[in-house]
């Protein structure tokens, strides 16, 4: 049963920690195309999906509930956690990109 329980919450921690490099590796995909490359059109869908990438990551989640098992030699241990919530990502750099692809769009004339 030990075993069984100690491969779930590592199988979980797997998941967690794929999950998380998969919005990093999303918001560094975003922030290396050349905006100022782009045509109008395709300079105004990047400004939107940057608002929505600034959004998924610093969106709020509901809180969450941990437990964890371990042992060492003959002894064993338990901890439970509750986390409230959030990312704990602030999402500067998609920011700081906005704020320059707005200015450009601003020098094309383009309003959102």
């Amino acid at each position: 049963m030990k075993i069984k329980t100690s491969i779930s919450l590592f199988l979980l921690f797997l998941f967690t920690a794929f999950l998380l490099s998969g919005c990093a590796s999303q918001s560094k995909e975003i922030l290396k195309e050349d905006y100022k490359a782009m045509s109008n059109d395709n300079l105004l869908v990047y400004f939107y999906r940057l608002n929505d990438e600034i959004e998924k990551q610093e969106k709020q989640t509901g809180p969450s509930f941990g437990i964890g098992i371990g042992g060492f030699g003959r002894h064993t241990g338990g901890g439970v956690g509750v986390e409230t919530g959030g990312t704990a990502y602030t999402a500067e750099d998609l920011r700081q990109r906005r704020i320059e692809v707005r200015m450009e769009m601003k020098k094309r004339n383009i309003n959102p």
